[in-house]
């Protein structure tokens, strides 16, 4: 998580007057101006920020051992538009109402998946990775009553911070930052005892002390521990739950409920869920805004 926040911080999209602008005047630009305006920069991103570029194709070099170079840089030039569309997209909806915004997913996988878990009246564990546009599952599980707590871990630069929080926060979003308080795993608990979402990016996690070592694409990869024990002490249930744009709106995607009632399971479903990212990246890989190696 901590190379994380490094890397994002330094990419010129990631800029604090970046995210002031988008949020504050992307409202008064046309879609179809703003789609094609970041289009270039899309293009002037993936044309400087070489370690990035460098990054996503070793990444995607992982997910298909067999590509090309020339398949490889097409798909991850065609990450970084993708990318700078989500970054309007993020703009755009701090000017739309909530039930606006719900409009934009016009196709939904999974709904009885869903409801399986809610009637099981605990707890969710949400688990995702950057895939996609993660900050609408928050928005789109507000609509079903449900009030979600996202997990992040420090960001180095505050402003930014500030901003996804005052825009999560508008949409009954709440935001949980590990690590800078005791007090932040049983604020994570409680939430679960009150049977609200914690949800988690999972595909970035650097902590090996704190992790456990799997296969993410055939490579030794350190996933977070927490999820799973939580799930296992609390008697939440886990999720996984993407959402990605898809022709000129966004597929909500469900997968699970799965349970952890013992250590074994632990594993186990660790397992299952990554096996469920994999194959959806697999679908998706040009919306996999993964700009850190795995």
């Amino acid at each position: 998580m901590r190379s994380e926040t490094r890397v994002v911080a330094e990419h010129f999209l990631n800029l604090p007057l970046v995210y002031r602008l988008g949020t504050q005047w992307i409202g008064y630009v046309p879609t179809v101006i703003s789609y094609a305006l970041s289009q270039g920069v899309a293009d002037l991103s993936y044309f400087f920020y070489k370690s990035a570029v460098d990054n996503v194709k070793k990444n995607l070099a992982l997910v298909f051992p067999d590509a090309s170079e020339i398949k490889l840089s097409h798909m991850t030039r065609q990450l970084f538009r993708n990318y700078s569309k989500y970054l309007v997209d993020y703009g755009r909806f701090t000017w739309m109402k909530k039930t606006d915004i719900l409009k934009q997913i016009t196709y939904f996988d999974g709904r009885e998946k869903l409801q399986s878990a809610l009637q099981m009246n605990r707890g969710i564990i949400l688990l995702t990775a950057h895939l996609g546009n993660w900050e609408l599952g928050g928005i789109f599980f507000e609509s079903y009553g449900l009030t979600t707590n996202i997990i992040t871990a420090p960001d180095e630069n505050i402003e930014i911070a500030s901003i996804r929080s005052l825009y999560r926060e508008r949409f009954g979003v709440k935001t949980i930052t590990i690590g800078t308080s005791p007090f932040s795993t049983m604020q994570l608990t409680r939430a679960l005892e009150n049977k609200e979402i914690v949800a988690m990016l999972i595909d970035r996690y650097h902590e090996k002390n704190h992790g456990v070592s799997t296969e993410f694409f055939h490579k030794p990869t350190t996933f977070p521990r927490g999820p799973f024990i939580l799930s296992r002490l609390t008697g939440a249930v886990i999720i996984v739950a993407f959402v990605i744009r898809e022709r000129d709106g966004y597929r909500g995607i469900i997968e699970g409920p799965f349970e952890v009632t013992d250590e074994k399971d632990e594993h186990v479903i660790l397992r299952k869920v990554i096996n469920i990212l994999e194959k959806h990246i697999i679908m998706y890989p040009d919306q996999w805004y993964n700009f850190v190696p795995i």
